[in-house]
């Protein structure tokens, strides 16, 4: 075998291209069979004879990996690992809604090293049950090519259970070269593992043979950078994408529980193999099935989340493997989206242009012909003005400005000298979902750039163009008030309550930029300024939208807690669902004139009390099976205290007659609780017989114990949130609710229905 190694060495060296196929083709197939100590030898020689590895060795490398592994937990919100190198594969893995594979685990080899990189950093603790234990120490034993290597750990919690299980573990502090020479393997939070130097060390540790294991929560990067873009500027994931893998800013696997260990995995899940296959498509070779380009476009997506700017390898290929076929650039509308089916080759060029442009250079940035269409194009003749923005570091978030990037213009932001390099950032467009996971585009699916303030003077521009803000970090709440100046922008309407009036937004209103915002200190709201224009009465409007706010967060103890307003966003196509919730609440365009009309026949409905409910949720009163209950119970009382109407009107899924059907429902489940936790408006129909009966006061008391010591700690998971929601009711009301809870199929511990046993027991009339 060593001696075929390398006789193909030395024959790739001499031979045609044809030849040195064919002898790649016989080499692969004896590798498939070859012992599996063998395998290693080609994982070092694989990059010099420029072939991918053979499906049958990627297995049989995989499976070495996960023996004895059946399942790991999803920990926390982990994010997608990238995948293009030549000795690179996913080893731990789950299907989208799609049946598209989504690795939060990979493995290479590098050189004389070898890689494994995990989108985030509990799965190097290895104590997180199901079988992770197992599976961190079988990658210990893969990344360091042998049964016991020596183990570094920088910034992991895993010294006791690996010693346990007789590797020789330490602790070391520094990541440079005379610590990391000290081990066969080093198991490394990389979230804070960020400058060149620390990168270039580790990427020289593992080329001379060294076995890296890191992780970390990509998506969380910039928020705990300052703003910065993981692509750009983590110098450990920057040192190991000649590795050909890399931890990515995306975010997948919210459903998820745990993933399931699994040898076979889709070959092309890694990039590189599903851009070869493109272009053998597109050369007249074999057609992909659509689960097969779904799930290789798919890889390149993720793939080119990773790559900074001026790395053009992986984009080059892309692009030569579309060849024409890609035709121009693409402009999705809602009338003619870009879909998974029928547009892939579009897709693939408009997806990978959004990625390069999000990163692109400061200046020189061309408008992308997308702009037109979304987020829209400014008037030719609009005049380019500049202005000063007041910045008041103790409110995070996005400072509206009243000013809109053209695209394809550059704008300049200068700061006051001792504010440059202190987090703070300019963000141009407010549409911040990204769409690159759905099958269906109707817009381009990355359309806004944040770039980090780290000088006095800073210019920058965005190729479709929006909406200008500064951001303010949290931790700058200490920072003293400042002026910043934007120029060469374009006016956008901005009503601020308090600052403005009705007569004067007849005058704001005609400013020429394509995007407006409304203000007030809880809450900001962002739609197309031809809908700004039929808008009369924004005091009227921007008042209540306060109240609306405020009497969440009066209902649910969180007036102090506030330190920003919301934000809503009408945008054309949002990443999930009808709304979703965060910051911002993203709702779409079609509903921007609902959110900006109120009179006495027409106000704003339910969707938008039950996202600012969402955002109003705490762990404390909110269980497995209530996550879409009790921000709606939120939303009710805004109909309640706000709109001063009957607080059952908001949706038909609540009528006398639904809840009256749901009662039956329940009567007759076999597993209460399976049907309670998985039906949310047969679930409020439980609140809204406690409101009914107990009135609105009675849940604000449950809200606001929490922040006392009246019932005893905060609880902690589910079992215990469920039974201080019995004993807490209980106590409020004065009624025993263990017979209630228990109709509904509520599971509560014996001792909790024992603490309030002695109360006089209670169910609603009719039950």
């Amino acid at each position: 075998m060593n001696n075929y190694l390398l006789s193909i060495l030395q024959f790739g060296s001499r031979k045609g291209a044809k030849a040195q196929r064919s002898e790649k083709d016989r080499f692969s197939k004896l590798c498939a069979f070859a012992p599996l100590r063998e395998t290693f030898l080609f994982l070092a020689f694989a990059s010099v004879l420029n072939a991918q590895m053979p499906p049958a060795l990627v297995s049989a490398e995989r499976a070495k990996i996960l023996e004895g592994v059946k399942s790991v937990p999803k920990l926390g919100a982990p994010g997608p690992v990238a995948i293009w190198g030549q000795i690179a594969f996913p080893i731990l893995s789950a299907p989208d809604k799609d049946g598209v594979e989504i690795a939060v685990g990979a493995a290479a080899g590098f050189q004389k090293g070898r890689v494994i990189l995990f989108g985030h950093n509990s799965y190097l603790s290895g104590g997180e049950g199901g079988d992770h234990a197992q599976l961190l120490a079988n990658c210990i034993k893969w990344a360091g090519n042998k049964e016991k290597p020596r183990v570094g750990l920088k910034g992991v919690n895993a010294a006791a259970m690996l010693k346990q299980r007789g590797f020789n573990v330490e602790s070391f502090e520094a990541v440079e070269k005379k610590n990391l020479s000290d081990y066969d393997v080093v198991i490394v939070n990389m979230q804070g593992i960020t400058s060149a130097e620390e990168g270039a060390a580790v990427a020289e540790y593992v080329k001379g043979g060294g076995g890296f294991i890191g992780g970390m929560t990509g998506w969380a990067f910039g928020q705990t950078s300052g703003g910065k873009d993981l692509a750009m500027s983590h110098g450990l994931n920057q040192a190991l994408l000649p590795a050909g893998v890399a931890i990515t800013d995306m975010s997948a696997f919210d459903q998820l529980r745990s993933f399931e260990a699994r040898a076979e995995l889709p070959q092309l899940m890694n990039a590189s193999e599903a851009i070869a296959a493109i272009k053998k498509q597109r050369d007249g070779g074999a057609s992909l099935t659509a689960e097969q380009m779904r799930q290789g476009t798919n890889a390149i997506q993720i793939a080119m989340a990773a790559q900074p700017p001026n790395r053009s390898n992986l984009k080059n290929a892309v692009l030569t493997a579309l060849g024409s076929a890609g035709g121009e650039s693409a402009s999705p509308t809602p009338q003619a989206p870009l879909t998974d089916a029928q547009h892939a080759a579009q897709r693939l060029r408009l997806g990978m242009e959004t990625r390069v442009l999000r990163l692109a250079a400061g200046e020189g940035v061309a408008p992308h012909p997308a702009h037109e269409a979304f987020p829209g194009k400014v008037p030719a003749n609009a005049p380019r003005i500049g202005g000063e923005i007041a910045v008041t570091p103790s409110i995070p978030g996005w400072t509206s400005t009243g000013l809109y990037a053209v695209a394809g213009e550059t704008i300049t932001v200068t700061l006051p000298e001792k504010m440059a390099d202190k987090g703070y950032a300019v963000r141009i467009g407010c549409h911040s979902d990204t769409l690159y996971h759905l099958d269906k585009w109707e817009r381009a699916p990355d359309i806004t750039r944040s770039v980090p303030l780290t000088t006095v003077t800073t210019k920058t521009a965005s190729a479709f163009g929006g909406l200008i803000y500064i951001e303010v970090p949290g931790r700058a709440k200490d920072d003293a008030p400042f002026t910043a100046v934007v120029q060469n922008a374009v006016a956008a309407p901005l009503f601020v309550l308090g600052n403005d009036d009705d007569a004067k937004w007849k005058e704001i209103r005609q400013r020429p930029a394509p995007w407006a915002e409304m203000a007030c200190d809880k809450l900001i709201i962002s739609f197309p300024s031809e809908v700004g224009r039929l808008v009369n009465n924004p005091t009227e409007l921007m008042t209540f939208w306060k109240k609306v706010v405020e009497a969440q967060d009066d209902i649910a103890n969180q007036a102090a807690e506030r330190t920003r307003p919301e934000r809503i966003v009408a945008d054309v196509q949002i990443s999930a669902g009808y709304m979703h919730s965060g910051y911002p609440i993203m709702i779409p365009t079609s509903a921007a004139p609902e959110m900006t009309t109120l009179t006495r026949l027409k106000f704003p409905g339910w969707g938008f009390y039950h996202e600012i409910g969402h955002n109003h949720q705490r762990g404390d009163f909110t269980f497995d099976g209530t996550g879409e209950v009790t921000n709606n119970v939120l939303g009710m009382y805004c109909y309640h205290e706000v709109l001063k109407k009957d607080w059952l009107i908001g949706h038909t899924a609540i009528t006398e007659e639904e809840r009256k059907e749901n009662v039956q429902k329940i009567k007759k489940a076999g597993d209460k609780f399976a049907l309670w936790k998985s039906s949310p408006f047969l679930a409020l129909t439980t609140y809204i017989q406690l409101i009914q009966e107990f009135g609105w006061e009675s849940w604000r008391k449950y809200l606001h114990s929490f922040a006392g010591t009246e019932f005893g700690p905060a609880p902690k998971g589910d079992d215990e949130r469920r039974d201080q929601f019995l004993i807490r009711y209980s106590k409020i009301t004065n009624k025993n609710l263990g017979p209630f809870f228990d109709f509904w199929g509520i599971p509560v511990s014996s001792s909790a229905k024992a603490e309030v046993s002695k109360l006089e027991a209670w169910m609603p009339k009719g039950l």
